[in-house]
């Protein structure tokens, strides 16, 4: 082992129950660089992460840190050694302050045990000024947002002497101004002689942040490699094992006005939006996060009522109707946390399809269950849904899986208006490009989208028109063929 590398793994192999989902992986971490891990749900990134972190035990295989050969890892020993490792799921405790939450474990403290509440708050001052954040140390985590909440954690890495520190979807919840900032501390860290591992979906953020590339396909190594050797389009073939076209809209088979908002406000989200969507077409609505485009989107769909204007659906007036009404009328919600307020996570396939529309699978008070289980699969195989069996329960899926479902759900009510919040969120890069392309299909069956989404290059390639808001306002309605991601930003951040 070089003394360049602080961290190698050789042939190091996993299996549960017989099943295999790492084989033979090698890896070889350099000091102060960015090694990023990609591929498609299911290829073993987390699995591999968790054995470095000390949360799995490997099968068999050698993990070396700093030359020397560790025989056995726990998340005890990984810490003591300086792995630290940052999960889409936060690691805080939201009812502890900033300063405790980064000292947690290591308190100063006196006479009898007793904190000293100010030698914390001053170490943890020192700590956020170190990487020119400007928290207060006293602010409990629990009244922080996720871009805040992530910088505790990497501070608390830092407290913690981390040499190597282990990102896990990072920047899933993020803008991307709170993106620019998460990349800003990771090139600190850097030249702080931290190496990072950074796991993430979103393609283009390998190529900005990483220094290496790891892509892992069905548990193997298919790829590693400068991310200077290596494209987007060649990234992905690694990654799904075949070449795949990315999905961009056309203009053409856009039609007549399907919903209009006339001058909607709601005083604590947003105010005096007008807004049409045309049959055939996707609007997408940007924003930093604050703006209100969750707030606007959820009125839009009848989750939230409006305190002024109009929603015109069809040509008729509906605003002030109960949720029911809006989905009966055919207007829909996707959520961006679908497994929290999308889905029943312990219940089938077939049974989550077929929620909205029980009357339609129903025999009076009875269920039909053969009827049920005839209709999930037909929309398992139209939308290319991979599980077991329609009896398979939604929470052993995948997150693109999960998001299908979740679409079959509305498309078995018949909706016309999708409107969806971060639709591919945390889903791989082919569940990604599934996903594309049924709402592609939809354009084409004349429905119509409203997306809100964070990620640059599904609002430019799969939006007609983008709607930039700002401190709850449309501030410009953008051509998307006509615009860049430069000018939507601008608008978004308000210069």
């Amino acid at each position: 082992m070089d003394e360049d590398t602080i961290l190698e793994v050789k042939n190091v192999s996993k299996s549960f129950s017989s099943v295999e989902v790492l084989s033979s992986i090698d890896l070889k971490l350099k000091r102060s660089t960015v090694h990023a891990i990609v591929g498609e749900n299911g290829a073993g990134k987390s699995t591999l992460i968790k054995i470095l972190s000390g949360a799995y035990e490997k099968d068999s295989g050698n993990i070396f840190f700093e030359g020397a050969h560790i025989e056995y890892l726990t998340p005890f020993i990984a810490h003591n050694l300086g792995i630290v490792t940052i999960y889409q799921e936060r690691n805080l405790v939201p009812y502890l302050s900033v300063g405790e939450n980064i000292l947690i474990g290591n308190e100063p403290s006196g006479f009898g045990g007793v904190i000293k509440w100010k030698n914390l708050f001053s170490k943890a001052k020192d700590i956020l000024k170190s990487l020119n954040l400007s928290l207060n140390p006293q602010t409990l985590v629990a009244h922080l947002g996720s871009a805040e909440q992530q910088t505790v954690e990497i501070a608390k890495a830092l407290y913690k002497n981390a040499k190597v520190v282990i990102m896990d979807e990072p920047t899933a919840s993020l803008t991307r101004a709170e993106i620019d900032n998460l990349f800003g501390l990771i090139r600190k860290l850097k030249n702080e002689n931290v190496s990072v591992i950074y796991i993430s979906h979103r393609l283009d953020e390998i190529f900005q942040i990483a220094d290496r590339v790891m892509v892992l396909r069905d548990g193997i190594k298919a790829l590693d490699c400068r991310i200077n050797e290596i494209d987007k389009d060649k990234l992905v073939n690694a990654m799904v094992g075949e070449e795949v076209s990315f999905t961009h809209i056309e203009d053409k088979g856009i039609g007549k006005t399907l919903l209009r908002v006339e001058g909607i406000t709601r005083e604590d989200g947003f105010e005096d939006i007008t807004l049409d969507v045309k049959r055939g077409e996707i609007i997408g609505v940007a924003g930093m996060v604050g703006s209100g485009r969750t707030e606007l989107v959820q009125a839009i769909a009848g989750i939230d009522p409006i305190e002024k204007g109009k929603i015109i659906f069809n040509k008729k007036e509906i605003q002030g109707q109960p949720l029911n009404e809006f989905i009966k009328k055919g207007i829909c919600f996707v959520p961006e946390e679908r497994d929290r307020v999308g889905l029943i996570s312990s219940m089938s396939v077939a049974g989550n399809t077929t929620l909205a529309n029980l009357e339609r699978v129903s025999r009076g008070p009875f269920l039909n269950l053969l009827h049920e289980n005839e209709l999930a699969e037909s929309y398992i195989k139209t939308l290319s849904i991979s599980t077991k069996s329609a009896h398979q329960e939604v929470r052993f899926l995948s997150g693109g899986n999960r998001q299908k479902v979740m679409l079959s759900k509305w498309l078995c009510l018949g909706i016309e208006v999708f409107i969806m919040d971060e639709p591919t969120q945390g889903v791989d890069v082919g569940a990604r490009e599934e996903i594309h392309k049924i709402m592609k299909h939809l354009l084409e069956e004349g429905k119509a989208i409203i997306m809100v989404t964070s990620d640059l290059d599904e609002l430019m390639n799969m939006s007609h028109r983008i709607a930039v808001m700002n401190k709850g306002r449309i501030v410009t309605l953008l051509n998307t063929r006509d615009t860049s991601r430069e000018e939507v930003l601008s608008h978004a951040i308000g210069k």
